[in-house]
């Protein structure tokens, strides 16, 4: 029971934290998950390599392994990861926002396809996915502003969940002393 405690304690401890490293210093974390994500893919691409070279000449033609490029792919993604981490995190929230906007225009092409089939016309819906497709295109075009709106967002959603997990995990442990106390005591 008390690992379970000191284990709920640490979670909590450590959304607290991040929630904070998000709201507080956002850019420190985009660079550490850039880092992150550059060393797997640079580690990947060596065990690929390293299985490719591993393997026989004609388990690679039979199998139609292609070890050697997926490695070396994956190295260079790594190594441009890590040296245009500024781009990288410019691509993540466009692809996002080309996404959003996609799903948009094709929200106000099913309005207007049921519009021809005689099932009436959605202003509702029309609006709402026009309201999307907006979004969807500001994000585009200005998705550095957006990916640290993202991650205080984000930051403040962890922090809250650390406060209010640590919080309620201190009542509940005080309420359950309470009551194991006056059971030993009142059998």
């Amino acid at each position: 029971m008390k690992n379970k405690n000191i284990s709920k304690f640490v979670s909590s401890l450590i959304y607290i934290l991040l929630g904070l490293a998000l709201v507080l210093k956002p850019t420190m974390v985009e660079d550490a998950f850039c880092y992150l994500l550059a060393a797997a893919a640079i580690i990947l691409g060596v065990i690929k390599l390293i299985s490719y070279m591993a393997t026989k000449v004609e388990t690679r033609i039979a199998e139609d392994t292609n070890g050697f490029a997926i490695g070396i792919s994956l190295i260079l993604l790594g190594l441009f990861v890590l040296m245009k981490s500024t781009m990288f995190i410019l691509l993540v929230p466009f692809v996002l926002g080309f996404m959003i906007t996609f799903k948009g225009i094709e929200g106000m092409q099913n309005v207007l396809n049921l519009k021809k089939f005689g099932f009436g016309y959605r202003k509702g819906v029309m609006a709402v996915s026009a309201v999307i497709t907006i979004f969807g295109i500001v994000v585009m075009v200005n998705p550095f502003s957006t990916m640290k709106i993202l991650l205080v967002m984000l930051g403040i959603g962890l922090l809250a969940s650390g406060v209010f997990d640590l919080v309620a995990d201190i009542i509940f442990t005080k309420t359950l002393r309470k009551e194991v106390k006056e059971t030993t005591l009142h059998p």
